[in-house]
């Protein structure tokens, strides 16, 4: 029977338990060709923690010997690339960092993560290191011991970071002071992804790729983080995260052979390209991408009982209200959501904004409010014009759009 991995980002462990993977590692070589600092941009539950777990398992040094084992049919063993199991790879997720205190309770919190990720780090890999990291109060320092120690040996380091934006998000739409104070010149936020570039300048650490949902965090950190290249629009990665049409009736067939099912596939398909199809991340791309998560809830639960959930909107995908509260607090927020409850759930604006900024947001931008909804998976592009934008699906527009007018109805 297949099983279907609905809020597993653990890559070893879908294959290590046979569970439905769609391969996306042909796009590990368009990782190293790109570039060696990235970043990329999708909605929240998208799919990329798989994919930075994916990487990480890829470039791991200490799972040379289980290569074959976990890529064994995919595309990246195939055609491995030369990099393959020869990093040592740090992770950094930042969503496991709270939002909550003052500008110097936060940057105590986020230099104790990162000496904790590091202090796993110096256990996991103890055997191929020449001697103990000095951990010291300040991340950066204890970072820049680290790339010490690996250049004392013949590896390189593999910067992974997920959820780049998520606490600084949260930071941003309750307490904005507190917001820039992570940004100065000195604060926390900005010299931390300060000492990341410095690093990969000849200091050990070869390769970076940074996940987040907005490029609002990237674009106030200024010239801290400048190295790195936004690929979230390029072609290459236009579909590495969301499910294809072919790859959802391929499971839906699947599960048909095991039990029987409460409609045929091509009706099933029907349902679900209606409530989790319609979202495209590059211009020139002509294919639309279901949701992922929704898509592994649907088929996890046909999987299990014969016929589709109830509730067809997975409650684990509620936009988070503050967000929301944020923008509907501005005048250019208001203006967006009320067309989009009242028109045909489309907005025109200049183009999609890359560059955005709290004070964009702030200062009454349109535009900069659309592309934030655009990034929170809210709307999504039309082809071949990025100045229209659109709701995608059905449960974007019952569900999250509901949620839209609902803070807008609750404000005095």
């Amino acid at each position: 029977m297949i099983t279907f991995p609905y809020g597993i980002a653990d890559f070893q462990g879908i294959r290590r338990r046979g569970m439905f993977y769609a391969d996306r590692t042909m796009h590990v070589r368009d990782v190293e060709r790109l570039g060696r600092t990235l970043v990329f941009l999708r909605p929240r539950r998208f799919g990329k923690s798989l994919w930075i777990q994916t990487l990480a398992t890829y470039y791991d040094l200490r799972l040379a010997g289980e290569f074959d084992a976990l890529f064994g049919g995919l595309a990246a063993a195939r055609e491995p690339t030369a990099e393959r199991s020869s990093y040592f790879v740090l992770q950094w997720n930042f969503s496991e960092l709270s939002a909550r205190g003052s500008v110097d309770e936060i940057a105590r919190s986020l230099h104790a993560y990162v000496n904790n990720q590091i202090e796993d780090f110096q256990l996991g890999y103890e055997d191929h290191l020449p001697g103990p990291i000095k951990i010291e109060p300040d991340a950066t320092s204890t970072l820049r011991h680290l790339l010490a120690r690996i250049r004392q040996t013949r590896h390189r380091l593999c910067l992974l970071i997920d959820e780049y934006d998520n606490f600084v998000n949260e930071v941003m739409v309750s307490d904005a002071t507190t917001y820039r104070a992570l940004f100065d010149a000195d604060g926390p936020f900005k010299e931390l992804f300060k000492s990341v570039k410095s690093g990969t300048e000849g200091q050990g650490l070869e390769r970076v790729f940074v996940t987040g949902v907005s490029p609002v965090a990237l674009n106030d950190l200024t010239s801290g983080f400048n190295n790195a290249k936004d690929v979230s629009d390029h072609r290459a990665f236009a579909n590495l995260c969301g499910f294809r049409e072919a790859e959802i009736r391929d499971a839906l067939e699947r599960i048909a052979e095991t039990r029987d099912l409460v409609g045929t596939p091509d009706e099933l398909l029907e349902t679900m390209r209606t409530w989790y199809n319609g979202y495209r991340f590059s211009d020139d791309v002509e294919d639309l991408l279901y949701n992922p998560t929704s898509v592994l809830y649907f088929l996890e639960h046909l999987a299990d009982s014969g016929e589709p959930p109830k509730v067809l909107h997975d409650q684990n995908l509620r936009t988070d209200r503050g967000k929301l509260v944020f923008l509907a607090d501005t005048a250019a927020g208001s203006g967006v959501i009320e067309q989009l409850a009242e028109g045909d759930g489309t907005v025109e604006i200049a183009g999609l904004e890359t560059r955005i900024s709290l004070g964009n947001l702030i200062c009454k931008s349109r535009g900069a409010v659309a592309s934030l909804l655009y990034y929170m998976g809210l709307l999504t592009r039309t082809h071949n014009d990025s100045s229209r934008l659109r709701i995608p699906n059905l449960m974007v527009r019952k569900f999250l759009l509901e949620r839209l007018l609902e803070v807008c109805s609750s404000r005095p």
